[in-house]
């Protein structure tokens, strides 16, 4: 007896995987071939069934494919009945299993177990002012009693004026009480007894937006329904109060005050309102409501709620990642579905296995479309849309997606449809229904569209598969549930941009962002997300400004780096870092943290008013972790400022006037690590900085082995040079520009682990009165040259010498370079004594910057023991005629005579 009921399993499994194979048939001919055999196997199985019940539901099915299978065969739109088994199937897909969702209810949001510190808690106080209303930090629910109406005492009225648009100011007709203004008047005039307001639904939950622009928030408590609805844990019960734990949803307040616990500015806040709605006088309806259950209250108690921290129902929307972050405290990402990152695969998997056990919650938004790809494709542009549910079906990545539009448009690429034109009732204006054409002569449908061919769909609301969705969406937004992580730290920190000293652009240093250090106990993940604070309207802003308004300029971002918890001062070595973005928080995942080793992270922004800002970044690990701010690599820091000018611009090392540019002087007097970094002003001009064995003296030009380290190449905006073994010694340092007159100020930051003095040194020439000799000619053959000194007083000098280019140098053809060396000698011959030599005695190029000699005393008495000479030597004799300018620079005027130039060798 077991052998056949064995054989009846097996013939049931056959019938359903032919049943799965008739939708995807790929032609007519195979599509009845698979609906005939799916028949006959029916049949089989029907002759095996020996309860009356099963051989009743087989022989309904067998009527049921051979009904199939003749249509198929007869009729024209064969593949619509193909795959109606497929919907059937697909629709009674189940969601989740109840050992799941048991899970997902267990999951505790972890709190800040960082201690904040005074400055943090003024900080948080400050934040909680906004657009004149005062939201204080939350600290316990609020008692019963808040919400009783005393015998003699008027309902609670709010003292906050929402700000409504121009459109919306011509609908108005008054705030009325929840009792008056649901459901709306004009939708049921009549008689409205037991219509509302209520806060339980009798009917599945359809929220929508109608008069009001807030798509961004209507999409966040659509997707926040969608998952109660799919028997998750309900997460209004932190939320909305009065709430009743029994029932477990709000209840009705007895004095028309709600209190609503909102989390935004660095913590969870409470936020008052009344139960009064903008009325309208016509069918459009300015707050949220659920179109199948017109008396719900609650979603539009949290809609005023929100709006009143963003200042009005006149609010443009932001983005659901955002609005759900505020509204449940769920972790916020934004998926950028155009980046190269993006890993389809990856991100399918990760979202739908979350999405199916509760823990995210997922919204996604268009980007810009044109008015004509809009009436095509149904999709609006720059607009916010729920996903209600995600499924993976015959090889589909499928998400049911809801436009949170009263009269929403559903995506239309579905399948080929031919152009009409009809004639929408009310106020809608006439719209162009036109779908993509194909070169196949009949559509081609999928489980997709077959499940959009479902009538039980609400208005607005379609599936659409993940290539689609890439396509024509631009970013999703995933909220995570803040409870998959066991451990959270919070830090409050102020960032002002009024001054002139803050650079954030693209191409500035990191010394003056904020910066934290992240050191898990454990090896594991840490998220960290960086929330931008609202501002008040009055925070240095134009008054002119509606309060969202203030919020939606600038970029943030966040970046990571490896250096020991230490700050980060250039942004070149970063290992993990994210888009910026013109959201209010971005999320920066640490994969790959190991224990006990400190990541650095550091906030970046661009295009930020210019006024004192205050952020909050959060970190979430299921590990123990400390959050701080980051120290500096080197006890010892100053800075100094300084300017290119046109005396001093002299342009990179390969420059004749590259020693003119601005040096100071460092000692140190024990061995210490340093770092120099070099910043300018202008951010297009590209810097650089050396630090040279020059003994604290200014530099006339620079041999390799002279350079105790610089920074590489040039770099636009900013550069770093660093060693970590420094000898005591006195250094020269050179700032300098790639091209010669560029200019602009520029500061100089010098770290040490040990005391270090520095100092400006004055400029080339300064305070010296400059003696131009007559050109220095060297011909074929000979390597020295030299001019006799005669000094009348006592006189301090130095000299400079360099191989003469001429102006339209650029344009003729390159000349091969001279070393040069320049000295004072005393005496002639065997009896010659060299009292000093630039370079010490090393040649140098003379093309460049050319060649300095020490300063000298010299004194009429010295000529007692022989003739003082001004000696220019070159390495190699040239092979045609060089000139050389030679210059020096004496402390008074008329002390030293300077004879003729001659040939010198010995």
């Amino acid at each position: 007896m077991s052998l056949p009921s064995r054989d009846l399993d097996q013939l049931r499994d056959n019938v359903t995987q032919h049943e799965a194979d008739l939708g995807v048939a790929r032609t007519r001919d195979e599509a009845l071939e698979i609906a005939i055999k799916a028949a006959e196997t029916s049949m089989r199985a029907l002759k095996l069934a020996k309860d009356p019940v099963e051989k009743t539901q087989l022989n309904a099915r067998l009527e049921q494919l051979l009904d199939e299978a003749e249509k198929i065969k007869t009729t024209r739109d064969w593949r619509s009945v193909a795959g109606r088994r497929v919907l059937s199937r697909v629709l009674a897909t189940p969601v989740l299993d109840v050992s799941d969702a048991t899970r997902v209810r267990q999951l505790r949001e972890p709190k800040n177990s960082r201690t904040i510190t005074k400055k943090e808690h003024i900080l948080l106080l400050k934040a909680s002012v906004l657009n004149g209303f005062k939201f204080p930090p939350w600290t316990t629910p609020p008692a019963p009693d808040e919400f009783i109406l005393a015998p003699g005492e008027e309902p609670f009225t709010d003292s906050a004026v929402l700000g409504l648009s121009d459109f919306q100011h011509e609908v108005f007709d008054g705030w009325r009480r929840a009792a008056d203004a649901l459901p709306p008047t004009t939708w049921f005039s009549g008689n409205r007894t037991d219509l509302g307001p209520s806060m339980s639904a009798s009917r599945k939950i359809d929220v929508v937006q109608d008069a009001a622009t807030d798509c961004s928030v209507v999409a966040s408590i659509c997707a926040g329904v969608a998952r109660a609805e799919r028997g998750h844990s309900k997460i209004m019960r932190q939320v909305l109060h009065p709430y009743d734990d029994e029932s477990g949803r709000p209840m009705m307040s007895a004095n028309g005050k709600y209190i609503v616990r909102l989390n935004f500015n660095g913590c969870y806040r409470k936020v008052v309102i009344d139960d009064r709605l903008p009325a309208s006088n016509t069918s459009r309806v300015i707050h949220v409501v659920d179109r199948h259950n017109p008396g719900l209250l609650w979603p539009a108690l949290l809609e005023k709620a929100y709006l009143k921290v963003r200042g009005g129902y006149d609010f443009p929307g932001s983005n659901s990642g955002t609005d759900l972050w505020i509204l449940t405290g769920w972790v916020p990402e934004q998926v950028f579905l155009q980046s190269d990152d993006l890993e389809p695969d990856v991100f399918w998997r990760k979202t739908l296995a979350a999405f199916n056990y509760g823990d995210v919650m997922v919204t996604m938004g268009t980007g810009k479309i044109s008015a004509r790809a809009e009436r095509e494709i149904g999709l609006a542009g720059e607009h916010d849309y729920a996903v209600i549910d995600m499924r993976e079906v015959d090889g589909q990545r499928l998400f049911l997606i809801k436009n949170p539009w009263c009269e929403g448009t559903s995506w239309r690429g579905r399948f080929k449809e031919s152009k009409t034109v009809r004639t929408e009732q009310g106020e809608n204006e006439l719209a162009l229904l036109s779908l993509i054409d194909t070169d196949d002569d009949e559509p081609v449908q999928s489980t997709r569209d077959l499940l959009n061919a479902d009538e039980q769909l609400s208005p607005g609301t379609f599936w659409m598969d993940l290539d689609n969705v890439i396509q024509y969406f631009e970013s999703i937004y995933l909220n995570w549930n803040p409870g998959l992580f066991a451990h959270r730290q919070d830090v409050h920190f102020a960032w002002d941009h009024s001054g002139p000293a803050v650079a954030c652009g693209a191409f500035s240093s990191l010394r003056a962002h904020p910066q934290f250090s992240i050191t898990p106990k454990e090896s594991g993940t840490v998220w960290v997300l960086l929330c931008r604070h609202f501002r008040n309207v009055d925070d240095g802003d134009d008054t002119n400004m509606r309060p969202h308004e203030i919020d939606i300029n600038g970029f943030i971002s966040l970046q990571s780096f490896s250096t020991d918890g230490c700050r980060v001062l250039l942004p070149d070595a970063v290992i993990e870092q994210s888009c910026f973005v013109d959201s209010p928080q971005i999320l920066l995942k640490l994969d790959a943290c190991e224990a006990k080793n400190s990541i650095t992270v550091v906030p970046g922004a661009q295009e930020l008013p210019l006024v004192y800002h205050t952020f909050t970044i959060s970190a979430f690990s299921n590990s123990p972790f400390t959050l701080e701010e980051a120290h500096d690599r080197h006890p010892h820091s100053q800075t100094l400022s300084s300017a290119w000018t046109k005396d001093t611009a002299g342009g990179n090392a390969h420059s004749q006037a590259y020693s003119t540019n601005p040096q100071f002087s460092i000692l140190v007097t024990q061995r210490t690590a340093l770092s120099l970094l070099l910043e300018a002003g202008d951010p297009d001009l590209n810097v650089h900085i050396k630090l040279v064995h020059g003994k604290g003296q200014r530099i006339r030009s620079v041999r390799n082995k002279d350079i105790v380290v610089d920074s590489k190449d040039y770099r636009r905006r900013c550069c770093l040079a660093e060693t970590r073994y420094l000898d005591a010694g006195t250094y020269t340092i050179i700032c300098s520009t790639f091209e010669p007159q560029q200019l602009s100020k520029f500061t100089l930051l010098v770290q040490s682990t040990v005391p270090a003095q520095i100092a400006l040194l004055p400029r080339a020439g300064a305070g010296r009165l400059s003696m131009p000799l007559r050109p220095a000619r060297l011909g074929p053959g000979s390597t020295r040259l030299a001019a006799p000194l005669r000094p009348h007083r006592l006189v301090n000098l130095y000299g400079v010498a360099r191989q003469f280019q001429a102006s339209n140098a650029a344009q003729q053809s390159p000349k091969s370079t001279s070393m040069i060396k320049l000295g004072i000698e005393l005496g002639h011959g065997s009896r010659k004594q060299v009292l000093l030599v630039s370079g010490d005695d090393d040649f140098a190029d003379g093309s460049a910057g050319g060649v300095q000699t020490p300063e000298i005393d010299l004194r009429p008495e010295m000529l007692r023991m022989g003739d003082l000479w001004l000696v220019l030597e070159t390495m190699y004799a040239p092979s045609q005629l060089e000139t050389f300018v030679v210059e020096l620079f004496l402390d008074q005027p008329g002390a030293v005579d300077v004879g003729a130039w001659r040939t010198w060798d010995e």
